[in-house]
This record gives C-alpha cells, sequence and structure tokens, in this order.
C-alpha cells in the first residue's frame, strides 16, 4: 500500500514540474515530436482566398489579428515561397490600389487548435537577416533569428512541452521583418484513458493512505 501511495505521490509531483523545449531547427523538432498535424495550405484553400477573425479550417481557428496599413484580413497567396504553392500572409491594398499579401513587422494572429497538442512550429519565409520571428504560447515561447535559413527560404520556431495547449500567436520584430507562412506543424495529444484511470488510482490509495481515523 505505502509504494502505491508514493506511486501517486510521484505522478503528481511530474505533473506539477512540467517543462518546454524549444528549437530553430525543423529536423531536431520533428526528432522529438511525431507530428500529426500539418497545415501548408496546399489543400482545401485557394489563391486569393482571404480569412476574415474567426474563419476555422484543419481544426484551426484564426483570430487576434494584429494588422497595419489597411490589412483586415489573413490572405492565402501564392507569391512567395512555399512547401505546397500556397502560403498564409495579410491581405494589403495601399492606397494605390496596389496589393502585397506578406506580413509586415509586428503583424501576426493567434491560432486555436480544437484538441490541445503539445508541440508547435512554424515556418516564416523571409529575407535573411531581417529580423526575429516567432510565437507565444501558454506554455512558454520560441522564437529564431534570421541570420541563416533552416532550409532555403524559410527559418523556423517549434516547442515542445509535457503540458498540453491550445492556441499560438505569431508575429516578427525588428528590421524589415516581413514574413509569409508556409506550413504549420503540430502534435495531438492522444485521448488520456488510460492515464487518466492510472492518476485517479493513485489519487485514491494517497486518499485512504491519509484519510484520518473516524
Amino acid at each position: 500500500m505505502r509504494s502505491c501511495t508514493f506511486a501517486g505521490l510521484f505522478l503528481l509531483a511530474g505533473l506539477a514540474s512540467a517543462t518546454t523545449i524549444t528549437y530553430t531547427s525543423s529536423a531536431a523538432f520533428q526528432a522529438a515530436t511525431t507530428v500529426n498535424l500539418t497545415e501548408n495550405y496546399g489543400a482545401g484553400f485557394a489563391n486569393g482566398q482571404d480569412l476574415a477573425s474567426g474563419f476555422s479550417a484543419d481544426g484551426i481557428t484564426y483570430s487576434g489579428f494584429v494588422l497595419t496599413g489597411g490589412a483586415t484580413a489573413l490572405d492565402i497567396t501564392n507569391q512567395y515561397n512555399s512547401f505546397s504553392g500556397l502560403s498564409l500572409g495579410a491581405d494589403h491594398t495601399a492606397a494605390s490600389g496596389s496589393a502585397f499579401t506578406y506580413f509586415l513587422g509586428g503583424e501576426g494572429a493567434t491560432l486555436t487548435f480544437s484538441s490541445p497538442i503539445d508541440a508547435f512550429g512554424m515556418f516564416f519565409n523571409v529575407n535573411l537577416n531581417s529580423g526575429t520571428y516567432g510565437f507565444t504560447t501558454s506554455v512558454g515561447s520560441a522564437s529564431t533569428g534570421s541570420a541563416a535559413w533552416d532550409t532555403p527560404t524559410f527559418v523556423f520556431a517549434g516547442i515542445v512541452s509535457t503540458t498540453p495547449f491550445t492556441s499560438v500567436t505569431f508575429s516578427s520584430t525588428g528590421g524589415a521583418a516581413t514574413y509569409n507562412v508556409p506550413e504549420l506543424l503540430a502534435t495531438a495529444v492522444p485521448e488520456p484513458a488510460t492515464l487518466g484511470l492510472g492518476l485517479a488510482g493513485g489519487l485514491l490509495l494517497a486518499a485512504r493512505k491519509f484519510a484520518l481515523p473516524r
């Protein structure tokens, strides 16, 4: 009984000391987790498609836009390098009527996943030495510079956590810092049925061990 009680308390201690690891190498990130969600905008999206705040597709909701220069929506574009031929940018239309579809420095958005994830990574298509790119989550932040590409012409930021999370807010800072997003990677957390039963058993044993006598 005593060893089972200690096992339950040890499990609780492990959950309390959750950790995160950040990455700027996409290869190292993918070696550290089993990616089971990939969004590269090549399927189910159309070139020139605007995504208004609240738009949802493939289990991701796009909101919390931080846009300047007259932009009001995100945009699916084929103008810049990507894995699939399409990428995510911002829909800007200048006063002259000309348009461009990339994020300016400081612009970004929030991605909310319909199910918890414990790993997230994203590629940024950038110019070299153009700024810092990254994202924040409830468990921590990840960022990457632009002195060298992860793979031409993309830099990468990723995070793996022992605590699940459901939203990511991305942006860029410093320099020109213009970019588009060619691909997102995430790892959805499996249903915790077995873990839940084990934790419940440990809590029950602990409660019985430390219960006051009647």
